[in-house]
Parts: C-alpha cells; structure tokens; sequence
C-alpha cells in the first residue's frame, strides 16, 4: 500500500520565535515544514517545495508578505490553489477586522498578533486536510 504524501508547510517570518512556536504546533501532527526568514527567501522556498499550505507575516524584510502573496496569485510560476494564512501584527490598531483583512487579501485566515498558536494549529490542520479546490 503506498504511503499518503506528507503534507508541507511553508512559514514565512522574519521573527524566528514565531516560526518555531508554529513548527512546534505543527510538526508532531505530521508535516514537514520549512521556514523562511524574509519573503524573498520564502518565495524561492515556495518554488522549490511546492507546499500545501504557506504560513506568512505581512511586515518583513527584502519583500513583505503583501508583495509574497501578490506573486503567489499573479505570476504563473506558482499554483493558484495554494491555501494562505497570514499572521501579523500591523493590523492590530486597524479598524478593520480579521475577516475584512482576510476577504481583501484572500487568504484562508487572517490572525492578528499576539495569537494563540493552538489555534493557527487548529486551522492550518483544517485548511491542510480540506478538499483541494480547484483553481480560480
């Protein structure tokens, strides 16, 4: 019987810390997962991995993750179907909610920093073994 293909997790964040309380939630429930300190890098790790899921900041070094998420939906280089949650804290002052931030960037989740990561976790285990939907 063949074995399922592991599922992979890019994080994208230029705050190491995070990248680690994430991986943590994540790794014992069976993903593999890369990390990528500034969205440069995490772009070039989203080509070379092809993951199931990309975890991104917004404020960051070299490219932020507005410019990262505008390249994974607009350059054919990379598939449309990735599924995305952002973490950030630039927005905690906003007077738009996580849902508003989450609609207009069109991503799977939005979650606001300081978060609980159990419940990223929660989500990104939801996301990772939903259905693929096809490409829009």
């Amino acid at each position: 019987m063949a074995r399922a293909k592991v599922k992979q997790v890019v994080i994208i964040d230029d705050e190491q810390d995070i990248c680690s309380l994430v991986r943590m939630a994540l790794e014992p429930k069976g993903y593999a997962i890369s990390e990528a300190y500034d969205g440069q890098a995490g772009l070039e790790m989203i080509k070379s991995k092809k993951p199931d899921l990309v975890i991104c900041d917004i404020k960051m070094p070299k490219m932020n993750g507005y410019e990262v998420i505008m390249e994974m939906r607009t350059n054919p280089a990379y598939p449309k179907n990735i599924p995305i949650i952002v973490m950030t804290s630039l927005t905690a002052d906003s007077e738009r909610s996580d849902e508003q931030w989450r609609e207009g960037l069109n991503v799977s989740a939005f979650f606001t920093k300081p978060f609980e990561v159990q419940e990223l976790a929660a989500h990104a285990v939801k996301v990772l073994t939903s259905p693929v939907t096809p490409a829009k």
